[in-house]
């Protein structure tokens, strides 16, 4: 009769065998993988988004991008660019499970920075290039490039050589545009003159119609370009028969004196940055700035008045923005006489988008 001393030996092994798998399963559901986080995206807008400019633009373009990746997308409305008003709406975002979350305006920038470490987990994409917070990155369009074939479109249209232009708020964003504006008009005329008057918000009808025509009629402008969120100054040009060029707006029953559009198409670099997101690729310090080499500005609805020749200069340089890709280099002198960039140098990107707080000669602003 066998002895059981005899199987000791391979009891042990199996005792110590079973203890191992125990072990090895335990320390697997210990360090098993965190489940991946659904991604949702959330977006504030200062307006509605049916405005039929910036904000209706934005949602389409964030929604088409949600919908490429099959993302829930929440929205907050009619927020101003204030800590104040910015705070509940990302806490509502943030409460829906929003952990992508777009400030789509200029103004949400270093005033909200608070909020925006309040919520580390989440990664806060801005308009505004003011982004240090680590877990926020700067997005915008290259605008500034269709602003100075826009410019030449105008210099070649304008008999008084007075271009107007509307704008919303002093920042590097709107002196980008106003400065290429009066760059691309004076390659086709160096004789141009733009005249700025500022409105002091995104969006306010009544202050843009009133700058409006006063460019026209008190400073002799017949051309009108404007940075603002909706297109009034295009209807009070269209009443006083001169020309406009639409910025972030489709025509819409207007005459053929509205010469273009610039727009951006928005939906291209949303899907990209929530790509990225997706892969894991958020870095601190990125910014998002695309332009003419990435086909997402454009000018649109080119007027039949303008002539082909015209066009064709256009072309020309939109050819040569893209080997250069960019606008400033070369001489460039500020409107007090300051010497900005000298033959052989351009402007670096992180001027351009954070810095330009200075017009070219050639520019008249009006307060």
């Amino acid at each position: 009769m066998t002895r059981i001393k005899d199987y000791i030996g391979m009891i042990l092994f199996i005792i110590m065998f079973a203890v191992l798998i125990g072990l090895i399963v335990g320390l697997i559901s210990v360090y098993r993988p965190a489940e991946k986080k659904e991604t949702k995206v959330g977006a504030v807008f200062i307006d509605d988004i049916d405005d039929g400019g910036w904000n209706e633009n934005h949602y389409k373009g964030i929604k088409a991008a949600c919908e490429e990746y099959g993302l829930k997308f929440e929205i907050v409305t009619n927020v101003d660019e204030t800590l104040e008003a910015c705070e509940p709406a990302v806490d509502e975002l943030v409460e829906k499970g929003c952990n992508v979350i777009f400030l789509t305006s200029d103004g949400f920038g270093k005033n909200v920075y608070s909020i925006i470490e309040k919520y580390s987990d989440v990664i806060f994409y801005t308009i505004s290039a003011d982004s240090k917070p680590a877990n926020t990155i700067t997005y915008f369009a290259r605008f500034y490039q269709m602003r100075l074939l826009s410019g030449m479109i105008a210099a070649s249209m304008t008999q008084s050589n007075i271009l107007g232009f509307v704008a919303a708020t002093n920042n590097s964003q709107s002196n980008r545009g106003i400065n290429a504006f009066l760059l691309g008009a004076r390659e086709v005329n160096p004789d141009i003159v733009v005249k700025v008057r500022y409105i002091g918000e995104w969006t306010n009808a009544e202050e843009e119609r009133e700058a409006t025509r006063k460019l026209i009629e008190e400073d002799g402008a017949d051309v009108i370009a404007y940075h603002a969120s909706i297109h009034s100054a295009v209807e009070v040009a269209e009443e006083h028969n001169v020309y406009s060029i639409g910025y972030n707006n489709y025509k819409e029953g207007y005459s053929d004196k509205y010469l273009a559009s610039i727009v951006c198409h928005w939906d291209m670099l949303y899907k990209s940055i929530i790509s990225d997101f997706l892969k894991g690729s958020v870095s601190e310090g990125k910014y998002y700035w695309w332009g003419i080499v990435y086909d997402a500005v454009e000018l649109q609805q080119l007027s039949p008045l303008i002539p082909k020749s015209v066009l064709e200069r256009v072309d020309e340089r939109a050819t040569k923005l893209r080997e250069i890709h960019d606008v400033f280099y070369g001489d460039l002198v500020s409107n007090d006489g300051r010497i900005m960039c000298r033959q052989g140098e351009r402007i670096s990107d992180d001027a351009l988008l954070r810095k330009m707080d200075w017009y070219m000669e050639g520019v008249e602003i009006y307060d």
